[in-house]
């Protein structure tokens, strides 16, 4: 008998059958054991077994060809299975992002969300905890990681497959056994294992399947982004490569970061602390991205940067091999920070003068020494350049007294150092000097030049750390008509200044060596003062394709950051002629607005390289960055003066970063500065 298995097996059995058949029947007719009559008979009967077969093979071929694949039970399997599967594949990608962003956490601990001194705040919803901070390390272990995960696709895949509701329309589910993971991070991917004894009945309440073990996978390698990031923080805690580095940035004497030295000189050298303290994070911002890890995906530096090339490329050992991995260090300013400077005098840095009096009264030397102590935190993105994926720590870097040191915690208070006057310095006037001032209006670059006699100009005369009051020129002094200008007796000082000052101009000062009967020639420029609630900034925002948008007014919580900068041919970069700072804000009292003003050059046409940012709260909002030609005839009788500035809203940090660094293309596409009287 013929059984029903594939088509081929049918079709060869019933064919063998009936050529069975026909042979024996040949073969008794040949021994001659049946009548004529009875081999007619079995070849009738032989005939209708023929029929039958025929039957029986259109029947089979009709049952082969409409039978429908998607009822049968593997293939409900493998359909309930993909439900499954995405689930485990949502959570788990879930769970790695938030391990990620949160340096091996999905949650932090609350010992670690409520302690500031553990974590970095980067984000108003985003801490990053430190790995290291101090002498303490904190590194979570891969298995950690591996439990974290685990607990996390038990939390949730149950509840993602329930709040499907496709599957809920289709099947009810009914679990057999609690639901645990068991996760594999391999160096090249991630496996989420899941054993869950689960029964599937549709909705007639038949039994579909029973499902026990479940599998998803991902391609991010955690792994190896986890080995980088632990490899960082030990060798940064073994070899204070960090401290080192922000070492050299204050070794490399930045004239607003002074360290040691000696000059010789008369006057006191000064530095203002607050504008220390910004070049040197400003120092640590910009040189600190430059870091790469050599073993890891990055872009070399060119062959002229030869610092870079020794300095900046961090070598971990000789096994380190990770040319899918890319690093980034980040510090930011607003980070919180522990800064201190020793000695000052007062709010400010001063150098000390050896000589100047008794034997050595005809020389004078300005020396100075400077210790820091800086603490302060960065931020390392870790990043699989295959998917994108990325891995936050943090750490912090300790600096005490100029040299690297995790052992202090907070850095030292400074310290002030009294500076005493001494009256009878400015009480001993006996060198007859004359003094000319004058009003100059002068711009190199459009040729204009105009020099007249000021009256009225305070004078003062600073030798070391005494400061005298001198006196104010007057106009036709001692009838010499068109002049303006006095002659009084000085204090001897062979490396003073003499400094003049008068409200609507902008300070003169002059190098001075007392010598009697000299002549001293003060230059004062005469400024404008720009109230700064007649500045209006407007925002346009541009699309991600780069389209701009029409022109609107700051929110409530915006600040423009506005600076203006005139430089002469000869000027230095870092000394500017004239630059003056203002912020605008409307959360600014109107008053205080009105009070504070800009100061602007006066009485000719000059040229600004224009630099305005806009920030909401801690963020970069845009910003504007070019070059503004300020008529004099319009800014005088200026009673708006309209910025546009290019932003982005609710964009990627790429694009934020793109319009950051090419703030000043976007620039021209917005309108220009507009003057209205």
């Amino acid at each position: 008998m013929c059984k029903k298995r594939y088509k081929v097996d049918v079709d060869r059995c019933i064919s063998g059958t009936f050529l069975s058949q026909k042979k024996q029947v040949t073969v008794l007719s040949k021994k001659g054991h049946l009548s004529k009559k009875g081999q007619v008979t079995i070849f009738i009967i032989l005939g209708i077994l023929l029929l039958l077969a025929l039957f029986l093979t259109v029947l089979i071929k009709q049952e082969l060809v409409t039978f429908n694949p998607e009822e049968i039970i593997p293939t409900e399997k493998g359909k309930i299975g993909k439900y499954i599967t995405a689930c485990i594949e949502e959570v788990g990608n879930d769970a790695l992002f938030k391990i990620g962003v949160q340096g091996g956490y999905i949650e932090l601990p609350a010992e670690i969300a409520s302690n500031k001194n553990l974590h970095l705040q980067v984000s108003p919803m985003n801490k990053v905890p430190y790995w290291a901070y101090g002498q303490t390390l904190n590194i979570p272990s891969i298995d950690e990681i591996k439990i974290r995960i685990d607990n996390y696709l038990e939390e949730n895949v149950r509840t993602c497959l329930f709040e499907n509701e496709a599957f809920q329309e289709q099947y009810d589910l009914i679990e057999k056994s609690e639901l645990t993971a068991d996760t594999e991070i391999t160096q090249n991917k991630v496996l989420f294992n899941l054993h869950w004894d689960v029964e599937i009945k549709n909705k007639a309440g038949e039994v579909i399947t029973e499902v026990i073990n479940h599998e998803a996978e991902s391609p991010i390698k955690l792994k190896q982004a986890y080995e980088v990031a632990r490899t960082i923080v030990e060798k940064e805690m073994s070899t204070l490569k960090l401290e080192d580095i922000t070492q050299d940035l204050i070794a490399l004497e930045h004239p607003d970061v002074p360290v040691a030295g000696m000059e010789i000189r008369c006057d006191k050298k000064t530095w203002d602390v607050l504008k220390v303290k910004q070049t040197l994070l400003e120092l640590l911002r910009i040189n600190l991205r430059e870091l790469r890890i050599a073993g890891t995906d990055y872009v070399e530096f060119p062959k002229e940067l030869t610092y870079y090339q020794n300095h900046y490329i961090w070598d971990v050992g000789e096994d380190f091999d990770y040319p899918q991995i890319s690093t980034n260090f980040n510090f930011d300013e607003r980070y919180p920070l522990v800064f201190s400077v020793t000695p000052l005098a007062g709010a400010a840095m001063t150098s000390s003068q050896l000589g100047g009096s008794g034997l050595l009264s005809f020389l004078c030397i300005q020396t100075w020494k400077f210790t820091y102590d800086l603490v302060y935190p960065v931020l390392v993105k870790v990043k699989d350049e295959t998917t994108g994926y990325n891995f936050n720590i943090a750490f912090t870097v300790h600096l005490t007294r100029n040299l690297p040191d995790r052992g202090e915690i907070a850095a030292r208070p400074s310290y002030f150092v009294t500076s005493d006057t001494n009256e009878n310095f400015c009480g001993v006037r006996e060198i007859p000097m004359t003094v000319y001032t004058y009003e100059l209006v002068e711009n190199e670059n459009t040729g204009v030049y105009n020099r007249e006699p000021l009256e009225g100009v305070d004078t003062s005369f600073i030798c070391l750390k005494y400061k005298c009051e001198i006196g104010q020129t007057v106009y036709d002094f001692a009838g010499l008509g068109p002049v303006a200008a006095y002659t009084m007796n000085f204090p001897y000082c062979i490396g003073g200044i003499l400094r003049g000052e008068k409200a609507g101009y902008k300070e003169g000062w002059e190098r001075v060596v007392t010598t009697a009967g000299k002549t001293v020639e003060l230059d004062l420029v005469p400024t404008f003062d720009l109230p700064v609630n007649k500045i209006k900034i407007m925002k346009h925002e541009f699309t991600d394709q780069n389209n701009i948008g029409p022109a609107k007014e700051l929110d409530a919580q915006e600040v423009a950051l506005l600076k203006f900068t005139f430089k002469k041919k000869d000027d230095p970069a870092a000394l500017p002629f004239h630059e003056v700072t203002a912020t605008k804000s409307k959360t600014v009292d109107e008053q205080v607005a009105e009070e504070d003003k800009v100061k602007l050059l006066a009485k000719a046409d000059f040229t600004y390289d224009v630099e305005i940012t806009v920030l909401d709260e801690k963020n970069f909002i845009g910003g504007y960055k070019g070059t503004w030609t300020v008529p004099w005839d319009e800014l005088a009788n200026a009673e708006e003066i309209v910025f546009h500035i290019a932003s982005r809203d609710k964009v990627s940090e790429e694009k934020m970063f793109e319009l950051m660094l090419k703030l000043g293309e976007f620039s021209k596409s917005v309108p220009a500065p507009e003057i209205n009287t």
